[in-house]
C-alpha cells in the first residue's frame, strides 16, 4: 500500500486523543452546496442516513497534482518554520482521527492562524474511505470542512448543471445560510465545502459576511490522504 501522508498529517494527529467519540453520519453529495449542520445537530449521537435512490459513484483524484501541490506547501512551510512561525493545524481530540490515514481523497484543513480563536476550540475529525468532516467548535463559532469523493453522475436537470458550473474569481462558490457562511469548491477530483455557523450571525462578524469563511477556504492545506494500492 502506497501511502500518502504529508509531514502536516503528524502535526494534524499528534494529539488526537483517547476518548472514543462516535463515527459522523455518511453523505452521498452531488457536487452542490451539502446541508448545513446546526450547532444542535453537532451535539447529538450521528447516525446512518438512509441509502440514496441513487447511487453515488466514486470520482477519481488527480493524485499527481495533490502530491505536487503537498510538495510546495512542505517547502513553503520549512521556509516559515525557520523563522519559528509555523502555521498551526487543527489537533483533533477524538480517537477516530487516526483512522485518517485510510481516507482516499486529499484531506484539506484550515490554518488555526485564520481563526484568531481563544479560548482554545475542540476539535473532531471523523474519516472515512471516501469522505472526511472536520469540525472546529468554540467561541459562539463552528466551523466543518466537508470533503468527499462521492458524487451522482448526472446533474438532475440543466439549471442545476451550470449551477454546479457558477464560481467566482476564487473558484468559490459562496452562500449565505440562516446560520452563517458557506463556500463550495471542487480541486483534485474531489469536492469540499467549508461551513461557518455563529451562535449569533446577525450580529457576529464573522457570519455576517463572506470574508472570513473565504480566508478559511483559502488557508487549506492537505493534512492527509492516500490513494490506497497502486495509487
Amino acid at each position: 500500500m502506497r501511502k500518502f501522508l504529508t509531514p502536516l498529517a503528524l502535526a494534524l494527529l499528534a494529539s488526537s486523543g483517547t476518548q472514543a467519540q462516535t463515527s459522523a453520519p455518511p453523505r452521498n453529495m452531488t457536487f452542490q452546496p451539502v446541508a448545513q449542520l446546526s450547532q444542535a445537530s453537532l451535539q447529538r449521537q450521528p447516525t446512518a442516513e438512509p441509502a440514496s435512490p441513487g447511487s453515488p459513484r466514486t470520482m477519481p483524484i488527480d493524485w499527481d497534482q495533490a502530491r505536487a501541490d503537498a510538495r510546495r506547501q512542505a517547502n513553503i512551510g520549512a521556509e516559515i518554520a525557520a523563522t519559528r512561525l509555523a502555521p498551526a493545524l487543527p489537533r483533533p481530540s477524538n480517537r477516530q482521527a487516526a483512522q485518517v490515514a485510510n481516507t482516499r481523497l486529499p484531506v484539506l484543513v484550515p490554518n488555526m492562524a485564520s481563526l484568531s480563536s481563544s479560548p482554545e476550540p475542540t476539535v473532531l475529525l471523523f474519516p472515512q474511505s471516501d469522505f472526511y468532516t472536520l469540525s472546529i467548535m468554540g467561541d459562539g463559532l463552528v466551523i466543518e470542512v466537508f470533503g468527499t469523493r462521492l458524487a451522482h453522475a448526472v446533474a438532475p436537470d440543466a439549471l442545476t448543471a451550470r449551477q454546479l458550473r457558477a464560481t467566482d474569481p476564487d473558484a468559490l462558490r459562496i452562500s449565505a445560510t440562516e446560520y452563517g457562511q458557506v463556500a463550495d469548491f471542487n480541486r483534485y477530483g474531489a469536492a469540499y465545502t467549508v461551513t461557518l455557523e455563529c451562535d449569533n450571525p446577525q450580529s457576529d462578524p464573522r457570519c455576517a459576511d463572506d470574508v472570513l469563511v473565504r480566508r478559511l477556504a483559502h488557508s487549506l492545506v492537505i493534512a492527509a490522504g492516500s490513494p490506497g494500492e497502486g495509487g
